[in-house]
């Protein structure tokens, strides 16, 4: 594994490479730049892929059994959202926070003291539902980021179209209609995945675990996030303020990270490490 390392460093650097490109693009307008980061990004993605396949033949199994690996898979995730996402748009802030995203998940990964074997505490325990479960789960993750992009992003053209500012930034991101649709209809369908990740993990644990997993500080964590985000939706029916609305999104997104990374330590089969 220590070649991996030494690979994961390198994948790291690439990101490091794309983002100086992409800040060298957005002090000084320079579009080779940012392909040059889009190109080095798009790389550094590639060889995540390639190495989260290789570890997966090496263990024998899918490594998304704790969150630890999770991370490596919601990086994954998230950096290829991104470059499909600014090849739809050709924003390079967008860009640029997708990378800076990923770069800071798989860092974590990277260094994190925990290192991969054959089997795991959930090993045992493991069957294809439990797998649907986490990958709807990390599906809903990047659901749920990329309504938090837009929500900042609508945030900050709401703000420039107030104050009537047609600088740059107002051209380099999205409109605020744009902003508004894809915050909300990717938030919507992040609520449904998480749901029916939610019910198929009910399923399994209740046939594996025993009735005590709704006691679980996990699941209850998860439950309350989908219901701040279900009453959000509900809200934004009801009400119609998107301005409000992408601030508690922002807010919420903050609630259901602390949940993946933190609440897990308290659960008593949502694992961390081994």
């Amino acid at each position: 594994m220590d070649i991996m390392f030494r690979i994961h460093e390198f994948i790291l650097l690439l990101y490091f490479i794309s983002l100086s490109a992409l800040s060298y693009d957005l002090f000084f307008r320079n579009r080779q730049a940012r392909k040059v980061s889009f190109y080095v990004a798009a790389f550094a993605a590639a060889l995540q892929v390639a190495g989260f396949v290789s570890i997966g033949v090496s263990i024998g199994r899918i490594p998304v059994q704790t969150t630890f690996e999770g991370l490596y898979a919601l990086s994954i995730f998230i950096i290829l959202t991104g470059i499909v996402h600014y090849r739809r748009s050709d924003s390079e802030i967008a860009l640029f926070i997708y990378v800076l995203t990923a770069f800071v998940l798989f860092a974590v990964y990277t260094f994190a003291p925990v290192q991969y074997s054959r089997t795991t505490e959930v090993s045992t325990l493991m069957n294809e539902l439990l797998v649907i479960h986490v990958g709807l789960a990390l599906f809903a993750y990047v659901l749920f980021f990329v309504s938090l992009l837009h929500a900042v992003i609508y945030i900050i053209q709401y703000d420039n179209l107030k104050k009537k500012r047609f600088n740059r930034l107002f051209f380099s991101l999205f409109s605020i209609g744009t902003a508004e649709k894809m915050m909300v209809r990717s938030m919507l369908f992040g609520v449904c995945s998480m749901t029916i990740s939610i019910l198929l993990g009910a399923m399994w644990g209740i046939n594996i675990i025993g009735p005590q997993i709704f006691t679980d500080f996990k699941v209850l964590g998860t439950f309350v996030v989908v219901l701040m985000y279900a009453a959000l939706l509900f809200h934004l029916k009801t009400e119609r303020n998107i301005l409000r609305f992408a601030k508690l999104n922002i807010a919420i997104f903050i609630i259901c990270m602390l949940n993946y990374i933190f609440i897990t330590q308290l659960s008593n089969f949502h694992f961390w490490g081994y």
